[in-house]
């Protein structure tokens, strides 16, 4: 790689200034704190102390450095700050047009047995039920580029004191993006979440959404009660689109059909029906409304864009191997959470960039990335970040010297002299 010591101080440069945004009204160490996991993390495209200990090259054991570390996250106290400090660099990428991908996952740690509030959590790369912690997650995606930007998240656990229910967790997250951001854009949601509860907060609060419902709703059409999965059956699509879906193009067959629900009185929605996925048609319920028939196309691209969340998910447990952290409890489980969907977000506002000439180098300097994952563009961005990051042999502590007093003076002063020269009797 050519100009490699250029590229690395500006990557070092880039990740400081990020670092001393989100960190405002933060104290010194928390901040110091901030910067070594996000350059750590970089660097080891690891979450485990040890690794990210041996990344930032300090001239103590590793075993200090890791002890260090693990005592910073089980006892910071400033995620909010630095969650709110972060959402005011992405506001600006944010609009009534935006798209907000809501959805949950899981952090799977089945051979855990000391880690704080452990629960029973349903294992999404393996189906199987295995000790863990949930999470919620949404990311908002403009229609410039439409690049995930991670805006909310939280880790949370039915074993913890406190808890009330997924809902609630869900409402939670639902509130923060209104009071956050207002009731523009639309919310994209999955058929996990397909509940009367979700939907009476969005009607309530004339917010737009698209639901992937279950077959197992009933519905008034035309005055009459019927299954929606019998109504979807007697559509077979008016308009036909061509979409690509990882990697694979998929011939498409849609359509709108108005409906009402049973618990919402003659408050109108639409039934956008889907063939070509599967066997079964995908059904899209959602109180959008277009004049023409171009409303069933809009809906399904929207909801498409919900496996940018996914893509995101896959892409901390791939590239920062997040589930294999090595921390116990649960604060500190929640406070790395959050430094790995800021460093994520890190790379969301770099790749708004496109013709930024820094991105481009990061871009030449990553390795070749698999085909399956080149639609994602954080995973090209970060492996050319940490390479960047690997010509640094000091780390980065030395740009967040500790504060010291200034040393005693050594010049002679006129004043400090000036009693030895009294006279004698006065």
């Amino acid at each position: 790689m050519k100009n490699y010591t250029t590229l690395a101080g500006a990557a070092k440069a880039r990740l400081k200034k990020y670092v001393e945004n989100i960190c405002r009204g933060v104290g010194r160490p928390e901040t110091r704190l901030v910067a070594d996991i996000l350059f750590g993390v970089s660097r080891s495209n690891n979450c485990k102390l040890t690794q990210i200990a041996r990344a930032l090259e300090e001239t103590i054991s590793v075993k200090k450095t890791v002890e260090r570390l693990r005592r910073g996250l089980r006892d910071f106290e400033n995620t909010q700050t630095l969650q709110d400090n972060y959402l005011d660099l992405a506001n600006k990428h944010i609009d009534n047009t935006t798209i907000f991908a809501i959805d949950g996952s899981d952090i799977a740690k089945p051979c855990s047995t000391a880690m704080e509030a452990l629960h029973t959590v349903r294992d999404g790369s393996t189906g199987k039920y295995v000790p863990g912690y949930m999470t919620m997650e949404c990311v908002a995606m403009t229609r410039a580029h439409k690049i995930p930007i991670p805006v909310y998240e939280r880790v949370f656990s039915a074993a913890e004191p406190g808890f009330v229910s997924e809902d609630n967790e869900v409402l939670t997250l639902l509130r923060f993006i209104s009071n956050r951001f207002g009731h523009g854009g639309v919310r994209v949601i999955d058929r996990g979440f397909d509940a009367n509860v979700y939907l009476k907060y969005f009607v309530e609060n004339k917010e737009h959404f698209v639901l992937r419902v279950k077959n197992n709703r009933m519905v008034h059409y035309k005055g009459s009660s019927i299954n929606i999965g019998e109504l979807a059956g007697r559509f077979k699509g008016k308009i036909a689109m061509t979409c690509t879906l990882q990697g694979k193009s998929i011939r498409l067959k849609m359509t709108a059909v108005p409906i009402t629900l049973p618990a919402f009185g003659q408050t109108p929605f639409n039934l956008v029906v889907i063939h070509g996925f599967g066997e079964k048609p995908m059904l899209l319920l959602t109180n959008c409304d277009n004049p023409d028939t171009r409303l069933a196309g809009a809906i399904a691209r929207v909801y498409l864009l919900r496996w940018r969340i996914e893509d995101t998910f896959r892409f901390q447990k791939q590239q920062y191997n997040f589930e294999d952290f090595r921390v116990r409890s649960l604060n500190a489980i929640r406070t790395l959470h959050t430094l790995v969907s800021l460093l994520t977000g890190f790379l969301a506002l770099l790749s708004h960039n496109m013709d930024d000439a820094f991105q481009l180098e990061l871009c030449r300097a990553a390795k070749h990335i698999p085909k399956k994952k080149q639609s994602f563009f954080h995973y090209l961005l970060a492996d050319g970040f940490r390479r960047a990051l690997l010509y640094i042999t000091c780390g980065i502590r030395h740009l967040f010297p500790p504060l010291r007093l200034r040393p005693h003076s050594v010049q002679l002063s006129f004043f400090e002299l000036y009693p030895l020269f009294r006279p004698v009797g006065v």
